[in-house]
């Protein structure tokens, strides 16, 4: 109903009655005043003026699905959204969802989490409506060796949404799954998954983009959508951005797999033909990254001239 009643004050120039409220939606006016009370309390601007009405003035800059969905233009991509203030992590409350059945294409997102985590077990900050932080649940008809493909079509999603919101950023991706801004950590991608022998069960794609937080509140090596753009970024836009390009990229790769994802990758990488460095079976070696194989994973040339491929892992440029 709030949602319904934020439609009509939207859509509605200058002040609308209650009475209109209540005849269009079917609802009581002792009604309306307690819906009013609860989308003021979420931090909405709402006017009331007597035998005028209400009039929309201003949201907050919050990831609420009343905000999120209207004009978003997805076929799946979030339809479905789970909003968390806070919760622990967002890939938890994901999975949890994606054993209960949930639907391709739902959505998992917190303003705050207090345990959000990257990859190889690293926290990720999550601090309280400076960021994106969500996951998303995908039913892919694919072989498990073609997952980690997901997480580079992400990345390019996520470089192509950033390019468009805030066209004064160039983020470049960094193999296997950090998105970089000024040579520095904008964005970490988790990818993990529930498969069988043969074919994936469900997949959760979990995204951290750093977006308005202050250079103070970051670690050295990261950066945030303000601090490169040297202003604020609407979160919502963004928010739909990313997944109206999420959602475009994971149809192109359903269609024709690696072809549709490898190509763009590779405009935006700040890996290939860098000289990287890695730790196999605890011997610190290194090479220049070269191009990548067909399931995603990292081509090294070393100095013996051999080609190694890195299926998973950190490397440092």
């Amino acid at each position: 109903m709030l949602a319904r009643i934020l439609s009509s004050l939207r859509s509605h120039e200058g002040y609308l009655s209650g009475e209109d409220i209540s005849r269009t939606l079917r609802i009581s006016r002792a009604a309306i005043w307690k819906h009013m009370d609860q989308l003021r309390a979420l931090g909405y601007e709402i006017e009331a003026f007597p035998h005028r009405g209400y009039r929309f003035v201003s949201a907050p800059d919050l990831l609420f699905p009343t905000e999120i969905q209207p004009g978003l233009g997805t076929r799946k991509f979030g339809c479905e959204i789970r909003h968390f203030d806070s919760t622990g992590s967002t890939m938890d409350e994901a999975f949890q969802l994606a054993l209960e059945g949930a639907v391709e294409g739902t959505v998992v997102v917190a303003e705050a989490q207090t345990r959000g985590r990257g990859r190889l077990g690293r926290n990720w900050s999550s601090p309280r409506s400076k960021g994106i932080y969500f996951s998303l649940i995908l039913r892919p008809r694919i072989p498990p060796s073609q997952a980690p493909l997901l997480t580079l079509a992400a990345a390019v999603a996520l470089s192509e949404a950033v390019e468009k919101v805030v066209p004064a950023v160039k983020p470049r991706i960094k193999w296997p799954n950090d998105i970089l801004a000024g040579g520095k950590k904008l964005c970490g991608i988790l990818t993990e998954l529930r498969a069988e022998t043969d074919r994936v069960q469900y997949v959760i794609v979990g995204v951290g983009i750093n977006v308005n937080n202050l250079a103070t509140q970051l670690l050295p090596e990261a950066t945030s959508l303000r601090v490169e753009a040297g202003h604020a970024v609407p979160r919502v836009a963004l928010f739909q951005e990313v997944l109206r390009k999420f959602e475009g990229r994971y149809a192109a790769f359903l269609k024709s797999g690696a072809g549709a994802v490898l190509p763009e990758w590779k405009k935006r990488s700040a890996t290939l033909g860098v000289r990287v460095r890695f730790v196999e079976r605890g011997e610190q070696r290194a090479g220049i990254a070269e191009d990548l194989a067909e399931d995603g994973g990292l081509l090294v040339r070393m100095p013996d001239g051999k080609l190694v491929k890195r299926i998973a892992g950190d490397i440092l440029l």
